[in-house]
């Protein structure tokens, strides 16, 4: 074994000294270090609470009139929402001013571009009272109504989930996914997506990477909904970026980045973590921390927290319970107690605040339709096992008034069918309801 010389050592005068100064220097780099990650969290935490805020002081830095701009086509939006609810719940057929409402709301809370803007609320001004359907362009893209490319994919997605056979035979991948065709294609698509400097461009790349993540996870790593073949590498990289790369491993969460100032922000992103969760079945790393940081941001408003404008709001919720579901085994017993707690919290909202006498729910302005809003609640209901206690991993506690809420939402569904914006007869709401 090897000796230490004898001055090293503590029991003679001048290794008492050493060993002193030595512990005291060992106890300022652990003190030291301790600040240092309290202060990253502390960030963090600052960041998440103020995300909203500081995207809107972007905007204000990029064109110091946007507040009031901004304000008078929100409420022009607002007023011609209003008038396409009324419309779908009379039974008028409205997929493409729906369409063109949800691009105006992405676009008012990621864009400046008050000329673009104004168009859509043109076109939405057109289309009130005009009952509307929607149809393929050339290339096989669905979403005729919206400009966006990636809305376009969203859109088509569905329409290509809801009439796909159950066993499709492989198909090709789509020539519309050219631009996402090869792994150099899709790295530079994404990376350029998530990355925004608003204060110099006056677009929050957002909206558009989160939706185009999700999507492209569906088509390409779950080959959904046509069985796509699909080449190992271009899967292998879309895995490899969101795994090494939009990531944030302090939190575990997935986001956007943003430029201020000379630094990069990374605030935590609920919605695109859950589409990524969601859409790789919660096979990702450290799903404890990612439950640690869902915990944190629970008070936090849209788009890093569970709220918005300070109230649940049934989506968010949907959000946070598929990730508490999927986290639910590796969690401790401390954070599956504070899981139990604010899913009883959420629930208690939704039944007594939410749920309406008829079977709906009460319509956020950003839900976009009453289909999407009787989507979001009843989704919510189903993935926390309120109308089967098989899917009820968060407590043993019964619900009897379960079968009486089913029957009301299958009413108002029943009732609504045939107007719902998305043209598949609420088929994932009925899903949720375990209705074939």
């Amino acid at each position: 074994m090897t000796r230490l010389p004898g001055w090293f050592c503590a029991r003679t005068p001048f290794g008492a000294l050493v060993y002193k100064v030595r512990m005291r220097f060992l106890l300022i780099v652990l003190l030291t270090l301790s600040a240092l990650s309290f202060a990253e969290v502390s960030h963090q935490t600052d960041l998440d609470r103020a995300a909203f805020a500081l995207l809107q002081q972007d905007f204000t830095a990029f064109d110091p009139h946007y507040e009031a701009e901004h304000q008078l086509r929100v409420a022009r939006t607002v007023v011609l929402a209003k008038q396409m609810f009324e419309a779908e719940a009379k039974g008028e057929i409205t997929t493409c001013g729906h369409q063109i409402l949800f691009e105006l709301g992405s676009l008012l809370i990621s864009s400046a571009d008050f000329k673009q803007i104004d168009g859509r609320l043109h076109d939405l001004e057109t289309s009130v009272g005009h009952p509307s359907s929607d149809k393929a362009d050339t290339e096989g893209l669905w979403g005729s109504c919206y400009q966006a490319w990636y809305l376009k994919l969203y859109a088509t997605y569905d329409y290509l989930e809801a009439h796909a056979p159950d066993e499709p035979a492989p198909h090709p991948l789509p020539a519309f996914l050219t631009r996402a065709s090869t792994p150099e294609k899709l790295t530079a698509y994404l990376d350029a997506l998530s990355v925004s400097d608003v204060r110099y461009s006056g677009v929050d790349h957002e909206p558009e990477f989160n939706e185009t993540v999700a999507t492209l996870l569906r088509m390409i790593v779950r080959r959904q909904p046509e069985n796509y073949t699909v080449d190992p590498a271009l899967r292998d990289a879309l895995l490899d970026r969101l795994l090494h790369h939009y990531r944030n491993q302090e939190t575990g969460f997935w986001g956007e980045r943003y430029l201020r100032d000379g630094r990069e922000d990374f605030p935590d992103d609920l919605s695109m973590t859950f589409h990524v969760i969601s859409y790789l079945k919660g096979r990702v790393p450290d799903m404890p921390r990612v439950i640690d940081t869902t915990l944190a941001i629970k008070d936090f408003d849209y788009p890093a927290g569970w709220l918005w404008k300070g109230q649940f709001w049934n989506h968010t919720n949907m959000d946070v319970v598929t990730l508490f579901r999927y986290g639910w085994s590796q969690a401790s017993v401390a954070q599956q107690k504070a899981i139990a707690a604010e899913i009883g919290r959420m629930l208690n909202w939704c039944y007594r605040d939410s749920l309406q006498a008829d079977g709906s729910f009460k319509i956020n302005i950003a839900d976009g339709s009453l289909e999407d809003a009787e989507y979001y609640g009843t989704s919510f209901l189903a993935r926390i096992g309120f109308f089967d206690p098989k899917q009820r991993f968060w407590t043993a506690q019964g619900f009897p008034e379960a079968t009486e809420v089913r029957k009301r939402n299958l009413g108002f569904v029943q009732a609504h069918r045939s107007s719902g914006p998305t043209g598949d007869n609420y088929r994932s709401t009925l899903e949720a309801l375990q209705i074939k």
